[in-house]
């Protein structure tokens, strides 16, 4: 006995049995496929498509639009919303609007568009089919050639995915070996640099005190000069008497000069050692400084000259402002102002700081290179190179293409770039963001954002369009909003097998 499920189903079988068995009537304007929709019934009637109603078998194709899906006349052009089908055999068949049915225009290849127009259209299918045959097969061959190469690419892709990876675990045993040693010599290195420190702060410490105390040595003997009077004060009076304040070279120092270094009526020593004494010096040194100088222009000019001055001239002249220098305490000696070198104690714990921080910098320069390695290689493991990783082989490749002024970079999970043609550096475009492609078709784009940031405008942004090719190459640029571009790449690695795909003939 059969089972109830079958016994119910069986009506429904033999109805189709009995469809597919008898000969299918044809029906202008429908394709083959779509005939067993178009049957009559056994009342004679046809169901419109959309199932909103049911009219008299007769009424199909007689050009007169009674379903509102417009299935009841795929022959002629009575409803605006139908479709002829062109069967052209020879070529590819495709569906037309049924308002071009009978137009007196030939729009399918074969003519059977225009069947009752009175237009005689010859039938080309043929002649379009050779050429679409052999416009088809130039493409296949270009993508079974691409095919090959992507399948070469695909290897190297994943043998490059398979190298990274299987090198991260050895990595990090490695750095797991110096990360004891690391620790070891970043501690040793903090005591040492710590002990150095220690004694050079003391040394600089004693030097500080007492070159203050020799500054003031210098400062109290300059005072005591500068003190005409012996009240032990100075006033502004007595400042004046310094040519070396003449900052305007009249050879007079006025009451304005002086105040620029004396802002009080009467300067003690203590003020003088803290408000006055540097400013002074400084503009002292100054002023010998420029002496020296100009002494030695007119030893230049004199010896330019036919005429020059006597050698007993030149040097009556060096004496005369040696004299004028001398009036005044000569410059303070430099080297009480340079820190003597660290006595040997601490030059010792120096260098073995030195050593300290060459053993710490040694084993953490190869900690740091082997974290690089290892993050690298995670980065390749979590990144989308393609089903087949072959994308892979072109990560850290870049394509260029020349566009009149400019050179346009592209960078695959990289940064796109813009620059004069023959520049260095240039303006980013974007850096590589996300696969783009439509659902089922991932890998046909690509979209790079974050770019230089246009002048009162969007940041720059590219949409690659990638197309099958038996190179990589970068074939179009161009820029169809402000800032957004859109480049066109080839490549072997979008090309498919073109042996098996399929080809559908009807929509």
């Amino acid at each position: 006995m059969l089972p109830k499920i079958l016994i119910f189903l069986l009506p429904a079988f033999l109805a189709a049995e009995d469809v597919t068995q008898r000969q299918l009537k044809p029906v202008k304007g429908v394709p083959h496929s779509r005939l067993n929709l178009y049957q009559p019934s056994t009342t004679d009637t046809f169901r419109c498509l959309d199932g909103s109603q049911t009219i008299l078998y007769s009424q199909l194709n007689d050009d007169y639009c009674d379903c509102k899906d417009g299935s009841d006349e795929p022959g002629t052009s009575a409803c605006g919303n139908a479709f002829f089908y062109c069967s052209n055999v020879g070529h590819k068949g495709n569906f037309i609007p049924t308002n071009r049915v009978n137009d007196k225009l030939c729009d399918c290849c074969d003519g059977s568009d225009e069947y009752d127009s009175g237009v005689d259209c010859p039938n080309i299918c043929d002649e379009l089919g050779r050429a679409a045959r052999i416009e088809h097969e130039k493409v296949a061959n270009i993508a079974r050639k691409g095919y090959q190469k992507r399948q070469e690419l695909a290897k190297e892709g994943q043998a490059l995915r398979d190298s990274k990876l299987k090198d991260v675990e050895p990595l990090r045993q490695e750095r797991a070996l110096l990360e004891p040693d690391r620790v070891k010599f970043e501690g040793e290195k903090k005591v040492a640099e710590d002990a150095e420190r220690k004694l050079q702060d003391e040394h600089r410490n004693q030097w500080e005190s007492v070159k203050n105390e020799k500054k003031k040595l210098r400062a109290a003997e300059w005072f005591d000069e500068l003190d005409l009077d012996k009240n032990g004060k100075i006033d502004k009076e007595e400042l004046r008497q310094n040519i070396f304040l003449d900052d305007d070279n009249d050879g007079f120092v006025s009451e304005d000069e002086v105040k620029a270094y004396h802002t009080v009526d009467e300067a003690d020593l203590e003020h003088f050692q803290s408000l006055m004494y540097d400013r002074l010096k400084t503009a002292k040194r100054t002023h010998l400084d420029d002496i020296r100088h100009k002494e030695e222009e007119e030893k230049e000019r004199a010896k330019a000259l036919e005429n020059a001055p006597d050698d007993d001239d030149l040097l009556a002249e060096e004496d005369r402002h040696d004299a004028e220098g001398s009036e005044d305490i000569a410059h303070p000696d430099e080297d009480d102002e340079k820190m003597p070198d660290y006595p040997p104690e601490v030059q010792q714990l120096t260098e073995k700081a030195r050593e300290a921080r060459r053993l710490f910098d040694e084993v953490n320069t190869k900690v740091q290179d082997l974290d690089a390695k290892i993050r690298e290689a995670e980065d390749f493991a979590n990144s989308d190179y393609g089903e087949d990783s072959a994308w892979a082989a072109l990560k850290d490749k870049c394509f260029d293409r020349n566009v009149q002024q400019y050179t346009y970079q592209f960078c695959p999970f990289g940064q796109n770039t813009q620059k004069d043609t023959g520049a260095y550096s240039g303006t980013s475009l974007g850096s590589f963001k996300e696969w783009s492609g439509p659902e089922g078709n991932k890998y046909s784009k690509m979209h790079f954002g974050d770019g230089q940031q246009c002048w009162n405008g969007p940041k720059r942004s590219t949409d690659i369009t990638i197309e099958c090719g038996e190179e990589n190459e970068l074939v179009e640029v161009t820029e169809p909003a402000k800032c957004e571009y859109l480049f066109t790449f080839r490549t072997p690695l979008a090309c498919a097998d073109p042996d098996k795909e399929v080809v559908h003939e009807e929509l």
